[in-house]
């Protein structure tokens, strides 16, 4: 008898019902923020990584059209540009390096060579997360572009 009058007895379990579904939002709203903070910075990285692809894509076809024919790459000097994921964020400035090496492959042939060039961008890629940043957090892309040429000698 005394289980029955405790079922009717609903004093207070309204209140933990109100309670309980709001803790529930509170935690689906906390997971809502953070995953769409998340997909904003991977959002801005892939847009940093893409510009910087870009641009060493493009300093190694100003190279080709600049040195080719001459078969002379000499000392390419570094260049330094913004990258800005959107008109409000602060610019972040990457650098373009390059080298060139030329390359005798005797196994193809005696008289084949080419040059490699080879462009690396890198920046400073900002934290996500702003507990840790990290002095040392930098990314880069590497691309390398091969300009064979047959040896006159």
């Amino acid at each position: 008898m005394k289980q029955k009058h405790a079922f009717h007895n609903q004093k207070g379990f309204a209140l933990m019902e109100v309670i309980a579904a709001m803790v529930i939002l509170v935690i689906t709203l906390i997971g809502m923020i953070v995953a769409m903070n998340y997909a904003h910075a991977k959002s801005a990285y892939n847009y940093r990584y893409r510009i910087a692809l870009l641009k060493a894509e493009s300093e190694l076809q100003i190279i080709k059209m600049r040195h080719y024919h001459s078969g002379n790459f000499g000392s390419l000097a570094s260049k330094e540009f913004n990258i800005q994921a959107n008109p409000n964020s602060k610019p972040i400035r990457a650098t373009v390096y390059f080298t060139a090496a030329t390359i005798n492959d005797t196994q193809v042939s005696l008289r084949t060579s080419y040059t490699s060039v080879t462009a690396t961008v890198r920046w400073y890629e900002p934290s996500m997360y702003a507990l840790y940043q990290s002095p040392n957090d930098y990314k880069e892309v590497i691309l390398r572009e091969d300009y064979y040429f047959e040896r006159t000698q």
